[in-house]
């Protein structure tokens, strides 16, 4: 189904009909049931992002490490929430477990560091629009550098250059 058709049948409801469709799509589907949760209870988010770093930190721990796990387990969560502040604060989690990691365990690679910056900069794309949000949470990005600063691949660099383009955006 298309959302053109989606919307099409939506709107064909009547009020008692669309609750009861509502109703049962939050009874019988997870993911909806998480998605409307985010949209009504800003505590439902701080749960979303509290499971999520809790997961990533058991994804990354694992002994057979697997960067798509890792991705897999990110993407997961960012489809339970409407809520683009918090996507924004999971993209900062990953890349700071992502950080944790590599300056725990080594090198991964190229790759690796792109996904890495790849949610850094998702994180500060959104920051740059808020400015209340990222003078909120600037000190934990500052730390993803500090925790970077042995990495290859100038990725403490790269950082860097983020966070300067934004606080010079923002004043």
């Amino acid at each position: 189904m298309t959302l053109t058709q989606y919307k099409k049948a939506i709107k064909s409801l009547n009020r008692d009909e669309l609750e009861t469709h509502l109703f049962e799509m939050f009874s019988a589907s997870k993911v909806f049931k998480d998605v409307e949760s985010s949209y009504w209870s800003e505590g439902y988010n701080d749960t979303l992002l509290s499971n999520l770093q809790k997961q990533l930190g058991k994804a990354f721990g694992k002994m057979q490490f697997s960067l798509n796990e890792c991705k897999g387990v990110l993407n997961d969560y960012l489809n339970k929430t409407v809520d683009e502040g918090t996507k924004a604060l999971m993209h900062l989690a990953f890349a700071t477990e992502a950080a944790k990691f590599s300056a725990t365990y080594g090198d991964f690679g190229e790759r690796y560091y792109n996904n890495l910056m790849s949610s850094a900069k998702k994180f500060m794309d959104y920051a740059r629009v808020h400015p209340d949000f990222f003078r909120l949470h600037e000190t934990e990005f500052e730390k993803i550098i500090v925790i970077t600063d042995s990495l290859g691949y100038g990725v403490s660099y790269n950082l860097e250059y983020l966070l300067a383009n934004v606080r010079a955006e923002l004043g």
